[in-house]
């Protein structure tokens, strides 16, 4: 009995170059005919930060429209390299077709937001970046070993560039 690859997470970090993890999902998505979301998972703010934000601002309402500005912010820029990804690589357009890449971001410690989405979301696989400039200490950055320990469905772990 096989099991078929139908939906794949790619997880994409906004401060490095997510191009190599886009086009090895976006691959993977055209080879396997699965669905295909991006999740980008923005880290919470410590709780030292959000103790001096209450005190600061006792408007509840103020505190949640900072939150949702976060979010709103980070999602404006998935959105973004998203596109300059496509216009960069017209061939995998083409290639993945009219299909909906549907695209998250959510808040929280990233490793357990990722883990757990892939779950509810019914993912049998995750795509994202070792997280590391080279490979000389260890392979695979902090939130990436999180992954691969939490995760119950196998992590295609995309190395760094070497230009």
């Amino acid at each position: 009995m096989s099991h078929g690859i139908r939906r794949i997470l790619c997880c994409v970090g906004l401060k490095i170059d997510c191009n190599p993890v886009l086009a090895q999902a976006v691959g993977l998505a055209v080879a396997t005919g699965a669905e295909l979301e991006v999740l980008h998972a923005v880290k919470s703010l410590s709780d030292d930060v959000v103790n001096t934000l209450r005190v600061n601002i006792p408007d509840r309402e103020i505190l949640e429209t900072l939150r949702e500005q976060r979010l709103k912010e980070a999602s404006e820029v998935l959105d973004a390299k998203i596109e300059t990804f496509w216009a960069g690589h017209p061939e995998l357009r083409d290639a993945f077709g009219a299909r909906e890449m549907k695209r998250s971001v959510l808040e929280g410690y990233p490793a357990v937001v990722i883990t757990d989405y892939a779950h509810r979301s019914g993912s049998d696989m995750i795509v994202m970046a070792a997280n590391k400039r080279s490979f000389s200490a260890t392979y695979a950055g902090k939130i990436t070993k999180g992954v691969i320990k939490r995760s119950h469905v196998p992590v295609v772990v995309v190395p760094p560039r070497r230009d």
